[in-house]
């Protein structure tokens, strides 16, 4: 190691490190790190919204003086955690902006020590997760239990004018309320039901309410009534029922079961599903509109690149074939112009292979990684999406596989790009599971990954093309994604490619060196 440059695993190695940096800037939390003197030598965007202070006005700063209000609570925490060596978890903040606009959202922090060679801690990493809408939800979902659990006292013991006030509630009430005995035939529901559905008392009264559900929902539902049925407080979930004119509206839940009965709330939620769809349409576009003006920023680049040897080349022949057409040919200048066609064929030639090097660049960053971390780190990167599609997740890497040598961001982006493929060629599909099924396995030398789908497919004809430049089987798609992927397991020494997968969809295969056969190439 050179004199002067940061030691491994010390504070200034951390601040340059390249992964912690991108850590950084795409964590969903806020995060920062903390001197043992309370200044901040690192904090990311989603932390600075806590008190509105730039991310470089925080640097070097302590936190007396960027956010005082709190530099007492702070201070001691941090000399807690230096005495102890243990973390602080769970200590809830409110924002901190000067001019009280955030005092309304509140953040879950955790506190954990970053220990030097000698046990001794050289700094705090503090992580920060805003819960505003979850303390709100929580809010919201505690008051439903309690105006439920006041409808279980008035219906049980209340007398008569309070009988009347519940009368109100359960009439007025813009939830579905809804009473059930334990084997799930419905005792009485609420005007709501009529407002919302379509469905009257008259038309529920006496039958179990399992033919209102969804097909799709009616085993998690029927779970949920079982867990009431055995005396398990149920959880907030959400499921389809059906409408009077055969729709569907989404309904969250929340239930509890009292003796023989079971008493449950219900909100209508169809619009916000609507909402979140819509958003999640509006994003893919906008992804679609960014990727074509990169596609078209690079077409006119290389178009500019190889416009200019082109036009040398044809100048150059055409300058030969005058030399050659004289009376009395000058060869050495002939000779003169076929050099300058074969420099500017060089010329091109240069150009596509910084253009190759651009798409499938060999890392110098490679180092010794899990394959199970890995691809965890790209499904929790693509939870959000599997979850919005409905699709069943299963992971089927086991422990014990050869680490592998490779750059963590480029097969991170390989690993989260193939899973992003899986789910588009399952949204469409209706009638069976959409499983998304990933695998590893070893032979001493490699490892091999697979991710599987229940989609469609892909016409084995196409199954090499997909791999090329700008060939799409999709609709929308810019036939990049999978040629970059190709290139990168190609500069880790590796193999891509896809097969059928029995009886619906599509496997891909990737080989990636173990590290120890790497480091003995």
């Amino acid at each position: 190691m050179e004199r002067g440059s940061p030691r491994p695993g010390s504070v200034e190695s951390l601040k340059t490190s390249p992964e912690l940096q991108l850590i950084y800037e795409t964590a969903p939390v806020g995060l920062a790190f903390l001197s043992i003197d309370c200044r901040y030598l690192m904090i990311n965007q989603h932390l600075t919204e806590i008190c509105g202070i730039s991310i470089a006005d925080h640097i070097g700063r302590s936190v007396r003086e960027t956010v005082p209000q709190v530099a007492d609570q702070v201070e001691r925490l941090v000399q807690q955690i230096v005495r102890s060596g243990e973390p602080v978890t769970g200590i809830e903040i409110n924002g901190q902006r000067a001019d009280g606009s955030n005092v309304d959202r509140v953040w879950i922090t955790y506190w954990h020590p970053l220990k030097d060679r000698n046990g001794g801690v050289a700094g705090i990493n503090v992580a920060a997760e805003e819960v505003t809408d979850r303390k709100r939800a929580d809010a919201d979902r505690a008051s439903m239990e309690a105006r439920l659990r006041r409808l279980n006292e008035t219906l049980a013991e209340r007398v008569e004018a309070q009988a009347q006030e519940r009368d109100r509630l359960w009439r007025l009430s813009q939830d579905l309320l809804i009473v059930s005995d334990s084997e799930g035939k419905i005792r009485n529901v609420n005007p709501a039901w009529t407002a919302i559905l379509g469905w009257t008392a008259g038309d529920l009264v006496g039958k179990t309410g399992e033919w209102l559900i969804h097909p799709d929902d009616r085993e998690r539902s029927r779970e949920e009534l079982v867990g009431l049925q055995a005396g398990k407080p149920s959880p907030y979930f959400e499921n389809r029922i059906q409408c009077k004119d055969g729709s569907y509206r989404w309904l969250s839940w929340r239930a509890m079961s009292d003796r023989s009965s079971v008493y449950a709330i219900a909100r209508d939620i169809s619009n916000l599903k609507q909402t979140q769809e819509q958003l999640y349409t509006l994003r893919s576009e906008l992804a679609h509109v960014s990727r074509q003006t990169t596609i078209g920023a690079m077409t006119a680049s290389i178009a500019h690149e190889i416009r200019q040897p082109l036009t040398s080349i044809a100048a150059s022949a055409n300058a030969g074939l005058r030399w050659l057409n004289r009376a009395d040919p000058d060869l050495a200048e002939v000779q003169a112009a076929l050099n300058l066609v074969i420099k500017n064929t060089h010329r091109i030639d240069e150009v596509i292979t910084s253009i190759r090097t651009m798409f499938g660049r060999k890392s110098g960053n490679r180092r010794s990684a899990d394959i199970r971390l890995l691809v965890g780190e790209a499904l929790a990167l693509t939870q959000g999406e599997l979850e919005s599609h409905q699709i069943v997740l299963r992971n089927n890497i086991i422990d014990g596989l050869p680490a592998v040598s490779v750059d963590r961001v480029q097969l991170q982006q390989v690993l989260v790009n193939l899973i992003m493929n899986a789910v588009e060629a399952m949204s469409p599909v209706n009638g069976r599971d959409r499983q998304l099924t990933i695998g590893a396995g070893a032979d001493g030398q490699q490892v091999t990954i697979t991710v599987a789908d229940t989609g469609s497919g892909i016409d084995p004809k196409e199954l090499e093309r997909i791999f090329e430049p700008f060939f799409t089987t999709k609709s929308e798609g810019m036939g990049l994604g999978l040629a970059i992927c190709r290139s990168i397991i190609d500069a880790h020494g590796g193999r891509l490619w896809a097969s059928p997968h029995t009886p619906f969809g599509t496997v891909f295969h990737m080989t990636l060196l173990s590290a120890e056969t790497d480091r003995n190439r």
